[in-house]
């Protein structure tokens, strides 16, 4: 703590001996006793007086912890019957020839991929497009993506049938073209016959455990969304 020595300061003014005193020695009284406030409240307030950093750090000590944890959201589950995107890859080959084309799955460009949560099947036609021709055209399936079944031949409608079904756990990307697509292959053989050369289109007809919503709602046929591979030799969806 810091004090004012008395010797330096008086609330009352001298006596009539001290000042008798002091004027014969040659003193002047007055300026004796002339101590400016500021003098003695400067001292004091380089004493007592807290900087703005010193304030802020008390305020930092003092202020109570409040614990806040961040609104951390949760993972949405991956829907039971999601919107699905298709498009067809192919057209390597001309229309009635030795050609091949992929059906791609995928979830619509807008969505976040998803792993399926119950299997996806799809009914798909092969249409042959010769009215002349009764023939059924050499074709082949496969998928990597789950188990494909051929149906029998109708002539009258010159359909084939086959059910692609892709089991649960599977994980569906953007519908793309390319590699990593969820797909299955359609592989057409030469489609000369003594009626002339049969070609074919493919129509998806139905779909369970999720809803096709692009390009297009079932049935969704390829010679009318046509190929994806615009610069294929058969871009027109007809094979």
């Amino acid at each position: 703590m810091w004090t004012i020595p008395v010797t330096h300061w008086c609330a009352s003014a001298p006596s009539r001996r001290q000042a008798a005193i002091s004027k014969n020695r040659g003193v002047d009284v007055s300026e004796r006793w002339i101590v400016s406030i500021d003098q003695v409240q400067e001292p004091l307030m380089e004493h007592t007086q807290l900087s703005r950093r010193d304030i802020a750090k008390g305020a930092a000590w003092s202020a109570p912890l409040v614990a806040t944890t961040a609104a951390i959201p949760a993972y949405a589950a991956s829907p039971t019957n999601p919107d699905l995107a298709v498009l067809f890859d192919g057209g390597g080959g001309s229309d009635g020839y030795f050609n091949s084309a992929y059906l791609n799955l995928g979830v619509p460009a807008s969505d976040t991929p998803i792993t399926t949560q119950a299997p996806i099947t799809m009914v798909i036609d092969v249409v042959g497009l010769n009215p002349n021709a009764t023939d059924e055209r050499s074709m082949t399936f496969g998928s990597s993506f789950g188990s494909v079944s051929r149906g029998s031949y109708n002539s009258s409608t010159f359909t084939t049938t086959i059910t692609w079904t892709i089991p649960e756990n599977t994980q569906l990307p953007v519908a793309k073209r390319g590699s990593g697509a969820v797909n299955v292959l359609f592989t057409f053989r030469d489609g000369a016959s003594s009626k002339g050369r049969i070609t074919n289109k493919i129509i998806i007809r139905s779909v369970s455990g999720g809803t096709i919503v692009s390009p297009q709602t079932v049935p969704i046929d390829s010679s009318v969304v046509r190929d994806a591979n615009q610069g294929a030799v058969s871009p027109n969806g007809i094979y």
